[in-house]
């Protein structure tokens, strides 16, 4: 019996050495915290994909990344702009109607999905809801007018990485949480990433050397390639909403055995 209990010790003591791979889940121990200390390149928190959408890129040229907050009072009609983007419900159900008026769809707090123009978004409930807009556009749109009635850009990326016109592109949003002392796995992306940090504070570091605090109400975009890795700064848990837009046939995500 002593030889099977040193086997089974054995083994788990591999399994916790052997997270943090490409195989393995973004965040493969905050799932299910294991007493077992964890190699610092292994995350400790938990990854949520709300929705995803692929299609060719709309337009040529350089894109950016806008985070979009809508606060919708009660009763009230919020009609879709020209462009299409990912409608995420952060405080109360959400709900769209086509402006066909034949066909409507409403999705719960905390869940997202892909909306394109030409739709209404209206608050049928008694209270006020908060969602969230995130889109992908060209830069020669940063200088139009706020592109939804009471609605405030929380974050706009910087310049992105171009992509040709017709190049299908994979994209998703995301929610990652973290309660403190937490941390994303060291990893890259094949593609580009946009975050905003909804509560909380994170580090987000970088193989470039650079260390930089996002804190609530603020964001960030990381280039292809780049080695990242998200620490949870303070006391006060993490909720981020981040957007991907990665090449159809590039690898989403590669974790990694280092540290940035």
């Amino acid at each position: 019996m002593p030889r099977v209990i040193c086997l089974v010790l054995v083994a788990l003591l591999y399994a916790s050495c052997a997270k943090g791979t490409s195989q393995n889940p973004v965040f493969p121990a905050g799932v299910s915290p294991t007493p077992l200390p964890q190699p610092p390149y292994v995350g400790l928190g938990r990854y949520y994909k709300l929705a995803e959408m692929t299609m060719p890129a709309s337009f040529g040229g350089i894109p950016f990344v806008s985070f979009i907050e809508v606060r919708q009072s009660p009763d009230s009609t919020v009609v879709q702009p020209d462009f299409g983007g990912f409608v995420y419900a952060q405080k109360g159900p959400h709900g769209i109607y086509w402006n066909d008026g034949e066909k409507r769809r409403t999705w719960d707090e905390g869940t997202a999905d892909w909306v394109n123009p030409e739709v209404s978004h209206v608050n049928l409930t008694p209270s006020e809801t908060i969602w969230d807009l995130v889109t992908f556009r060209s830069i020669a749109q940063r200088t139009t007018a706020p592109p939804l009635t009471g609605g405030r850009t929380v974050y706009s990326s910087p310049d992105l990485a171009p992509a040709s016109a017709g190049t299908l592109l994979v994209h998703q949003l995301a929610l990652i949480t973290m309660d403190p002392g937490g941390r994303t796995s060291a990893h890259s992306h094949g593609g580009t990433e946009v975050f905003y940090v909804i509560s909380g504070t994170v580090e987000l570091a970088l193989n470039n050397g650079t260390r930089t605090n996002v804190t609530a109400g603020q964001g960030a975009s990381i280039r292809p390639g780049l080695i990242m890795q998200l620490h949870v700064v303070g006391g006060e848990a993490v909720r981020i909403l981040t957007y991907f837009v990665t090449p159809e046939g590039e690898p989403w995500q590669t974790n990694l055995q280092t540290v940035p």
